[in-house]
């Protein structure tokens, strides 16, 4: 045995090899304590992971990321179902890094080796990944690569104005998707983002609300009161794609500010026009039935 022992070693020592099995063990850990490899993980790096994955990535790319085969290999076995192909609709993409981790022969070494490969992402965060958010004439916009989707819900401050949005509500266009949901922790990566941005938009607007919607709230029954509502799109198996925001009037007393969030995660928001010609046709229904604007709407 001993000698069976060093006959091995010699080989390893020989070749510069080992096995994959030597690499991460089948049922290993990788971040039992926060950290992979011994290094304390960020949010934008433990984000950036679980982007990359779910960005379709095959094995063999992995495998020249320097990721090792096994982990590779069982990380895109998960990730892409039964029928072993990505972007269909048994795909299982990874809600976060503990579902990488929960993966077979994902341990330390893996999340080090995956952490190097996505260290680009991160390297240089952007200062304010709402930046695009906050012109308010922008209708499309988009986040830096590895913008980590927020966890909890920060209301807009509408600073005394009178105007307020409350609320979140998400509708998720697949199969099995929320259809809706009010708790934001429900919400898909994509659609945390677009809907913390929709209301960082609104925040912006009602620095300086348009004197067409402070007439809105004079001459009608409204009340100023609007509601955080976001049409979700990102899932792979969505039916068709985003196409723009909208405002609503759900009932007098509350219009609905709409977002999308479009399969590539990009985000459609209500732009300060759009709240101006929302005013102006919700004046004009009002005025024709007693201060009432149920039903009015602009896209």
């Amino acid at each position: 045995m001993r000698h069976a022992t060093l006959l091995a070693l010699s080989l390893v020592a020989a070749t510069g090899c080992v096995s994959d099995e030597a690499i991460d063990g089948k049922d290993d850990v990788g971040l039992s304590d926060g950290k992979a490899d011994g290094e304390e993980m960020s949010a934008c790096e433990k984000q950036a992971i679980v982007t990359y994955l779910n960005d379709g990535v095959t094995a063999a790319e992995l495998e020249e990321a320097g990721v090792h085969s096994r982990a590779a290999k069982n990380l895109t076995k998960h990730r892409d179902g039964a029928d072993g192909r990505f972007g269909s609709e048994d795909d299982n993409l990874f809600d976060d890094v503990a579902e990488v981790d929960g993966v077979s022969y994902v341990g330390r070494t893996a999340f080090s080796q995956l952490q190097a490969a996505t260290a680009e992402r991160c390297a240089n965060p952007p200062a304010d990944p709402y930046g695009e958010a906050r012109d308010v004439t922008k209708a499309v916009v988009t986040f830096p690569a590895g913008t980590v989707a927020p966890t909890d819900y920060a209301y807009p401050d509408a600073g005394g104005t009178g105007f307020n949005l409350g609320g979140t509500e998400f509708w998720q266009k697949w199969s099995g998707g929320h259809n809706p949901t009010y708790s934001f922790g429900e919400g898909t990566d994509a659609g945390r983002l677009c809907m913390q941005a929709s209301a960082i938009r609104f925040e912006e607007i009602m620095k300086d609300p348009p004197a067409e919607l402070v007439k809105l709230n004079a001459e009608t029954n409204w009340g100023g009161s609007f509601f955080n509502w976001n049409d979700d799109y990102s899932d792979a198996a969505s039916f068709g794609d985003a196409s723009g925001a909208r405002l609503w009037a759900w009932r007098t007393g509350l219009i609905k500010w709409i977002s999308q969030t479009k399969k590539d995660g990009s985000c459609f928001l209500p732009t300060r026009d759009m709240v101006i010609r929302a005013a102006n046709a919700c004046i004009q229904t009002g005025a024709g039935a007693a201060g009432e604007i149920q039903g009015c709407q602009v896209r």
